[in-house]
């Protein structure tokens, strides 16, 4: 067993939980606590990736799944992994941004993370022999993988690029406040007032910072690669959620989809993202494109 594909941790039962209309969702850490969505539980088992699976002709490219702040590879993933692998696709979960927590991640220095992406798709790359992986990232996951395209040379490397209510531009201070107070763990960072300077990737995360300027300056997309981005009119991380958005650039595939324009009746909020059917549709249409 490789720092790939680490053991089982947590309970053996998965949970379960409702959306803001009381969908069932089922496997996943949703509830819905005075009329907010928040994640009860982070300690939700992974599973094994896809190691011992052979590729197939249909889908000949592996899926890197890329959680977000203060995710996991597990409870982030519980929908889209068996979804995608129903649907014949070659499953990898990372955890990256490891920081003083052994359960929630997407904490340390966002520099660093994404090399530590670049050493995943690697390792994903030479043991499955794929020539490209395609990569769905989450909030910070899908716009930190925009650093390992354009600053670490990734792009070679990545066919498709989809973020699920991507933190493209940054976020402010109050979105990460929202988003801590709906995760168990990081609620109680906040509450301790800590959290603001003693995780690196805090302050890499709000938009005015020079990280932010210098991920914009890099370019917002990477010719080679096709980009689909999934945003929610009711975010309450990103906003406002139209920053969510890649600029169209010559030459490059880029959709910029937004959730109500397909549902106007959706009022999915960030954290449920990766767990919305239509969501998760859009990511099968965007991987078969």
């Amino acid at each position: 067993m490789s720092a790939f594909d680490p053991p089982l941790s947590g309970p053996n039962a998965p949970n379960r939980g409702t959306d803001v209309f009381g969908t069932l969702y089922l496997g996943t850490p949703l509830i819905e606590v005075a009329g907010a969505v928040v994640i009860a539980a982070v300690d939700v088992p992974a599973g094994e990736d896809d190691w011992t699976k052979p590729l197939t002709e249909e889908h000949p490219r592996p899926v890197v799944l890329v959680h977000g702040t203060f995710g996991n590879r597990g409870y982030t993933w519980t929908s889209a992994a068996p979804l995608l692998r129903q649907h014949g696709y070659r499953v990898f979960r990372l955890d990256y941004g490891q920081y003083g927590n052994p359960l929630i991640f997407g904490l340390g220095d966002i520099k660093r993370s994404a090399r530590q992406l670049g050493e995943f798709v690697d390792e994903v790359l030479r043991r499955t022999g794929a020539q490209q992986v395609d990569i769905v990232g989450f909030s910070q996951g899908g716009m930190m993988p925009r650093y390992y395209l354009n600053a670490l040379g990734g792009a070679p490397k990545v066919r498709t690029l989809v973020g699920i209510a991507p933190s493209n531009h940054g976020v402010t201070a109050q979105g990460l406040m929202n988003l801590a107070r709906q995760i168990t763990g990081a609620k109680e960072l906040v509450e301790q007032g800590a959290v603001g300077t003693v995780v690196p990737a805090w302050p890499q995360l709000q938009h005015d910072h020079p990280f932010q300027r210098e991920l914009a300056a890099l370019g917002e997309t990477t010719p080679g690669v096709r980009h689909t981005v999934i945003a929610t009119a009711y975010d309450d991380v990103v906003t406002p959620y139209t920053s969510c958005a890649l600029a169209p650039s010559e030459g490059v595939e880029v959709r910029n989809i937004v959730l109500q324009d397909l549902d106007p009746a959706d009022r999915t909020p960030h954290v449920s993202m990766p767990y919305n059917a239509t969501v998760l549709s859009e990511v099968l249409a965007a991987l078969d494109g």
